[in-house]
Protein backbone atom coordinates (compact mmCIF):
# COMPACT_ATOMS: atom_id res chain seq x y z
CA UNK A 1 0.00 0.00 0.00
CA UNK A 2 1.29 3.61 -0.68
CA UNK A 3 1.20 6.35 1.53
CA UNK A 4 -1.66 8.06 -0.06
CA UNK A 5 -4.12 4.65 0.35
CA UNK A 6 -3.16 4.82 4.04
CA UNK A 7 -4.03 7.92 4.81
CA UNK A 8 -7.42 7.77 2.78
CA UNK A 9 -8.39 4.40 5.08
CA UNK A 10 -7.04 6.01 7.89
CA UNK A 11 -9.48 8.94 7.28
CA UNK A 12 -12.38 6.79 5.98
CA UNK A 13 -11.83 4.93 9.78
CA UNK A 14 -11.97 7.94 11.58
CA UNK A 15 -14.82 9.28 10.22
CA UNK A 16 -16.92 6.07 10.17
CA UNK A 17 -16.06 5.91 14.10
CA UNK A 18 -17.19 9.65 14.78
CA UNK A 19 -19.98 8.50 12.58
CA UNK A 20 -20.90 6.07 14.61
CA UNK A 21 -20.20 7.61 18.23
CA UNK A 22 -22.64 10.14 16.73
CA UNK A 23 -25.60 7.52 16.58
CA UNK A 24 -25.38 5.35 19.55
CA UNK A 25 -24.61 5.84 23.48
CA UNK A 26 -26.02 9.43 25.60
CA UNK A 27 -27.32 12.49 24.18
CA UNK A 28 -26.13 14.21 27.21
CA UNK A 29 -27.76 16.57 29.08
CA UNK A 30 -29.71 19.47 28.23
CA UNK A 31 -30.92 22.83 29.92
CA UNK A 32 -33.38 25.07 29.36
CA UNK A 33 -34.11 28.39 31.21
CA UNK A 34 -37.00 29.21 31.17
CA UNK A 35 -39.43 32.34 31.87
CA UNK A 36 -43.04 32.03 34.07
CA UNK A 37 -46.23 32.57 31.65
CA UNK A 38 -49.35 34.90 32.43
CA UNK A 39 -49.52 35.16 35.62
CA UNK A 40 -45.99 33.56 36.71
CA UNK A 41 -44.53 36.32 34.47
CA UNK A 42 -41.63 36.82 37.49
CA UNK A 43 -40.98 32.49 38.03
CA UNK A 44 -37.78 31.33 37.07
CA UNK A 45 -37.92 27.59 36.02
CA UNK A 46 -34.79 25.57 35.65
CA UNK A 47 -34.67 22.54 32.98
CA UNK A 48 -31.94 19.95 32.96
CA UNK A 49 -33.05 17.29 30.90
CA UNK A 50 -30.70 14.13 30.58
CA UNK A 51 -31.06 12.38 27.44
CA UNK A 52 -29.96 8.78 27.01
CA UNK A 53 -30.85 8.04 23.65
CA UNK A 54 -30.04 4.19 23.90
CA UNK A 55 -32.75 3.09 26.28
CA UNK A 56 -34.81 6.05 24.93
CA UNK A 57 -35.10 7.76 28.78
CA UNK A 58 -35.17 10.92 29.98
CA UNK A 59 -33.70 12.05 33.47
CA UNK A 60 -35.52 15.55 34.42
CA UNK A 61 -34.39 17.79 37.15
CA UNK A 62 -36.82 21.12 37.82
CA UNK A 63 -35.78 23.41 39.85
CA UNK A 64 -38.12 26.58 39.92
CA UNK A 65 -37.82 30.19 42.09
CA UNK A 66 -39.82 33.16 42.24
CA UNK A 67 -43.05 30.86 42.15
CA UNK A 68 -46.53 33.30 42.99
CA UNK A 69 -48.50 30.70 45.35
CA UNK A 70 -50.83 28.23 43.57
CA UNK A 71 -53.81 29.08 44.86
CA UNK A 72 -53.29 32.57 43.18
CA UNK A 73 -52.96 30.60 39.27
CA UNK A 74 -55.59 28.36 40.26
CA UNK A 75 -58.66 28.60 42.29
CA UNK A 76 -57.76 26.47 45.43
CA UNK A 77 -54.72 25.67 43.87
CA UNK A 78 -52.30 23.41 46.13
CA UNK A 79 -49.17 22.25 44.42
CA UNK A 80 -47.25 22.65 41.03
CA UNK A 81 -47.12 19.68 38.32
CA UNK A 82 -45.15 18.64 35.95
CA UNK A 83 -46.31 17.17 32.48
CA UNK A 84 -44.97 15.51 29.13
CA UNK A 85 -45.96 14.75 25.83
CA UNK A 86 -45.17 13.39 22.77
CA UNK A 87 -45.96 15.77 20.19
CA UNK A 88 -49.58 15.82 19.27
CA UNK A 89 -50.09 13.29 21.97
CA UNK A 90 -51.63 13.16 25.47
CA UNK A 91 -49.86 14.85 28.71
CA UNK A 92 -48.94 12.52 31.17
CA UNK A 93 -48.34 13.65 34.70
CA UNK A 94 -44.57 12.94 36.00
CA UNK A 95 -44.91 14.50 39.32
CA UNK A 96 -45.25 17.26 41.60
CA UNK A 97 -42.87 20.10 42.43
CA UNK A 98 -41.99 20.42 46.06
CA UNK A 99 -42.87 23.65 46.92
CA UNK A 100 -41.27 26.11 49.51
CA UNK A 101 -44.21 28.57 50.35
CA UNK A 102 -41.36 30.74 52.43
CA UNK A 103 -38.83 30.51 49.82
CA UNK A 104 -41.54 30.22 46.98
CA UNK A 105 -39.54 27.94 45.20
CA UNK A 106 -39.87 24.38 44.44
CA UNK A 107 -37.74 21.56 42.64
CA UNK A 108 -38.21 17.75 41.22
CA UNK A 109 -35.25 15.38 40.98
CA UNK A 110 -34.72 11.80 40.18
CA UNK A 111 -37.68 11.81 37.52
CA UNK A 112 -37.79 9.81 34.69
CA UNK A 113 -39.60 10.43 31.07
CA UNK A 114 -39.99 7.52 28.62
CA UNK A 115 -39.39 9.68 25.71
CA UNK A 116 -36.46 11.74 24.19
CA UNK A 117 -38.51 14.53 22.95
CA UNK A 118 -41.28 16.02 23.97
CA UNK A 119 -43.31 18.90 25.22
CA UNK A 120 -42.89 19.77 29.15
CA UNK A 121 -44.91 21.53 31.04
CA UNK A 122 -45.64 23.37 34.35
CA UNK A 123 -48.64 23.89 35.91
CA UNK A 124 -50.19 25.38 39.05
CA UNK A 125 -52.88 22.39 40.14
CA UNK A 126 -55.73 21.87 42.72
CA UNK A 127 -54.00 18.75 44.30
CA UNK A 128 -50.51 17.17 43.30
CA UNK A 129 -52.14 14.08 41.54
CA UNK A 130 -54.54 15.23 38.87
CA UNK A 131 -55.33 13.37 35.68
CA UNK A 132 -55.32 16.47 33.12
CA UNK A 133 -52.85 19.74 33.52
CA UNK A 134 -55.46 22.48 34.25
CA UNK A 135 -54.75 25.97 32.02
CA UNK A 136 -52.98 27.76 34.87
CA UNK A 137 -49.48 26.70 33.31
CA UNK A 138 -46.37 28.11 34.68
CA UNK A 139 -43.43 27.23 31.76
CA UNK A 140 -43.72 25.30 29.39
CA UNK A 141 -40.21 24.08 26.38
CA UNK A 142 -40.24 21.34 23.72
CA UNK A 143 -36.86 18.99 24.96
CA UNK A 144 -35.10 17.72 22.70
CA UNK A 145 -32.05 16.51 21.29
Amino acid sequence: MNGTTMTSRATLITLALAAFSALSGCGGTLHYDLQGNGQATGADVNVAADVNEETAFTRLTIKAEHLPPPERLEKSGTAFVVWTRPSDGTWQRVGALSYDADDRSGELTQASVPLIAFDLMVTAEKTASPHVPSTAIVASQRVAP
